[in-house]
């Protein structure tokens, strides 16, 4: 058990160039270099399967049993019904002695190779460490891939259930993982993290029409009051604290309404749950918040708490320019690594700061850790993408704590003071969307480098698109496109067929796929309906191609006459790499930060024509009808003179994307890009009446 060649599975058919090699290396027992290159490959393809599983197994071998679990139970939110994986994790609570957990995990890979004889060794192992008999497993096939009582006579607990419904709720099957958690509750109903994960897979992925989304926020809302009111009743709730993170409502932020009332209700009951941990515990997290003033002559301590201190969204975005432009006159800055990955980009962190600490493996040494570094600020660039993340937030670590828009909405944690945000990104109401104090750093806040990857040109033709029609390129995940604004994808279509563009055809939108194939045909039956309805075919207009890793998604862009911003939830790290590739992005300004990231880099650059500000609202309704936001008792936000970076403030006093002015600007951008960036302009008026 635990061994690569048997359990590791086979690799998918459109994986990653650089996993046979990472396989190699790993079969070769060199599993360190095998790990870097799993890493690498998760920083182009996060929710690549094979990475992540075998990742998990380098972990398993090197005997560092929770990253290996964590791992391999993400892998199998990927891919529920991979035995090799359930057999892994099996092997991964057998080394630490739960006998009952690895059992059942072996159990339910039985049952869905019951001919596998290494699924039945696996089970005579575990049964045997526990002293049952060998002839209690299973020989015949069973009728439902679900944990059901007829294994070894005695069903399924309510964990493994509990565990099965996430691995189904990843995938996409959303009435069935919502069955097995249900499931779990009824066997132990005074369990608050069965009750609190069933509560909060409530909220989908994406969503099959305005309705499904109107009714799942719905669930929602009525969830988090069942949930505060069984609570706030019953007396026999064992350990509350560890519900915090076992699930997060992290695709609520895709729903283009104000959360505030939602995320305040579940921020207070996660502080609230945070206070049940033992004195021992919680005690070094308990802290007055007036200690900044002892050092009101020296630099003040700045801690930063992530889980993403790699090749990351968030550590591009954010953190990575924070923590190279500091102002070390001013600052001392302490980074608090929460994850096990590791890369180049975490050795130059390490580097670069006062303090960088990664050697606590669970929550009780984290709490001691940072509390002990008397830090005057804790600032966790992301919060609502990590378990640990979100269990140390909850408390109090720092007289001053604060939260970036790593995730771009509001925490709802009464723990947190102040949203660290932008001028730029903000509408001038912005406060009324938040619980914390929200502070608007200059512009945009933050200073950014290129990437600078290794381009490698796919060819279109493998990727069944055409040679000579412009491509439209639609980057985000399938989850980022809510039903409220599907037609107007079908709208900017009827535009194109009107040969908006003068070489080849009218110019196709170019969507992508995610790991999830429930989830892709949810987004493409929704697109054929709208295009079905206004009469414009689909086939002609739209591609739908697979993830591409960022060399060849570098390539694509390079090839691609536009980029659409996704409406509602924007891509900021997407729309510096378009225009990174001299790609111009037509950019939609939303209602919340969350739908102006691309919009600010576009006035920023001084393009407002790429800037669409009108559009057909269909969610009037919903948003007004899920809850209305509460009356900000906070100072409204506060737009400080920041001395974060060497410069005296959040960017250089020449904007950082003055580069990227030019790179749009300069003569070496082909005349077409220019022809592009005028008739985007067109996409971006709105239709005469």
């Amino acid at each position: 058990m635990g061994d690569l060649s048997e359990h590791s599975g086979e690799v998918g058919n459109h994986s990653h160039p650089l996993l046979p090699r990472a396989v190699a290396l790993h079969r070769d027992g060199r599993l360190d270099a095998a790990a870097a290159l799993y890493r690498e490959i998760l920083s182009d393809l996060p929710r690549d399967f094979d990475a992540t599983h075998l990742l998990g197994v380098v972990a398993l071998q090197q005997g560092e049993f929770d990253a290996a679990q964590r791992l391999i139970h993400a892998a199998l939110g990927m891919n529920p019904h991979d035995t090799s994986a359930m057999a892994n994790l099996g092997t991964s609570y057998l080394r630490i002695g739960q006998l009952e957990s690895a059992l059942q995990w072996f159990e339910l890979a039985l049952r869905l190779e019951p001919d596998s004889q290494t699924a039945k060794t696996n089970v005579g192992t575990a049964l045997d460490a526990m002293g049952r008999r060998r002839d209690t497993v299973p020989r015949s096939p069973l009728s439902s891939i679900a944990p059901g009582p007829e294994v070894a006579g005695a069903g399924p607990s309510p964990h493994v259930l509990a565990a099965y419904g996430s691995a189904l709720l990843s995938n996409g099957l959303y009435d069935e993982a919502i069955e097995q958690f249900e499931r779990a509750v009824e066997l132990d109903g005074t369990n608050l993290s069965f009750r609190w994960t069933l509560a909060i897979a409530r909220l989908k992925p994406i969503y099959t029409s305005e309705f499904d989304l109107e009714v799942s926020r719905s669930a929602f809302a009525k969830a988090l009051e069942e949930i505060e009111s069984w609570y706030r009743h019953s007396e026999d709730i064992k350990e509350p604290f560890r519900a915090v993170g076992v699930s997060q409502p992290f695709y609520l932020a895709y729903q283009p309404f104000s959360n505030r009332e939602l995320l305040s209700q579940y921020g207070a009951l996660c502080s609230s749950w945070m206070t049940t941990l033992p004195p021992d515990i919680s005690g070094a997290g308990r802290r007055s918040g007036t200690r900044g003033a002892d050092r009101a002559h020296g630099r003040l301590r700045i801690g930063i708490a992530s889980a993403h201190l790699h090749q990351h969204s968030v550590w591009n975005a954010i953190t990575r320019g924070w923590v190279c432009n500091i102002d070390r006159a001013h600052f001392e800055l302490y980074l608090f690594k929460l994850d096990v990955t590791s890369d180049r980009e975490t050795e130059m962190a390490r580097g670069a700061v006062t303090h960088f600490e990664d050697r606590p493996n669970d929550l009780p040494g984290w709490i001691r850790t940072i509390s002990s570094q008397d830090l005057d600020v804790l600032i966790y660039p992301e919060i609502g993408m990590h378990p640990l993340t979100l269990q140390l937030a909850s408390l109090r670590l720092a007289p001053v704590q604060a939260a970036a828009w790593g995730h771009p909405e509001t925490t709802g944690l009464p723990t947190m003071d102040l949203y660290i945000s932008a001028d730029s990104f903000e509408p001038v109401n912005a406060s009324e969307n938040y619980v914390e104090e929200l502070v608007r750093l200059p512009n945009l806040g933050v200073y950014v480098e290129p990437l600078a990857p290794a381009i490698s040109n796919p060819s279109l033709g493998s990727l069944n698109l055409p040679r000579n029609e412009p491509l439209l390129l639609c980057p985000g995940a399938p989850f980022k496109y809510s039903p409220l604004y599907d037609d107007v994808w079908a709208q900017i279509a009827r535009r194109l067929r009107r040969k908006l563009f003068r070489r080849g055809g009218g110019g196709r939108l170019v969507f992508f796929r995610s790991g999830s194939d429930m989830t892709d045909r949810i987004l493409e039956r929704r697109l054929r309906a709208v295009f079905e309805k206004a009469d414009i075919g689909f086939d002609e207009h739209v591609s739908i191609i697979p993830t591409l890793d960022r060399s060849r998604f570098f390539g694509l862009m390079r090839q691609s006459a536009l980029m659409l911003d996704t409406l509602g939830f924007s891509g900021f790290n997407t729309a510096l790499q378009a225009i990174e590739c001299d790609l111009p992005v037509l950019a939609f300004e939303g209602e919340f930060m969350r739908g102006r990231l691309a919009s600010a880099i576009m006035r920023r650059l001084d393009l407002p024509e790429l800037v669409a500000t009108r559009l057909r609202a269909k969610s009037a309704g919903i948003g007004q009808r899920s809850r209305a936001p509460k009356k900000n008792t906070r100072q409204n936000h506060r737009t400080p003179r920041c001395t974060v970076s060497r410069h005296g403030s959040c960017t250089s006093p020449r904007a950082p994307f003055d580069g990227c002015r030019c790179a749009i600007a300069r003569q070496s951008v082909p005349r077409r890009r220019f022809e592009y960036m005028r008739l985007a302009v067109k996409l971006a008026a709105p239709e005469s009446q």
